[in-house]
């Protein structure tokens, strides 16, 4: 597998994300929740996380990945699209 996967220093976003040459999106991974919204003003994120979901046959097909590579992704998806508290978007 080929991944590509870099994203912007100040926000919780992919800047680049390749798999296999293929432009990819987190959202079939995942999602991004803010998990500690009662934590921060509004606008801004209390404790923004990456929570990967269950690979799906039609997003293994899409990539031409397994289900160990999906859960790779899944991990680096995690590290570096949770962001913790952030007040850039308030």
């Amino acid at each position: 597998m080929k991944l590509e996967l870099d994203v912007y220093s100040t926000i919780c976003e992919t800047k680049r994300f390749v798999i296999n040459g293929i432009q990819a999106t987190y959202r079939d991974f995942g999602e991004k929740q803010d998990v500690s919204m009662d934590r921060t003003q509004p606008f801004c994120c209390g404790n923004m996380v990456f929570l990967p979901s269950l690979p799906t046959q039609q997003v293994l097909e899409k990539y031409g990945i397994t289900k160990k590579e999906y859960h790779y992704i899944c991990e680096m998806l995690r590290s570096c699209v949770s962001f913790g508290t952030c007040k850039l978007c308030g």
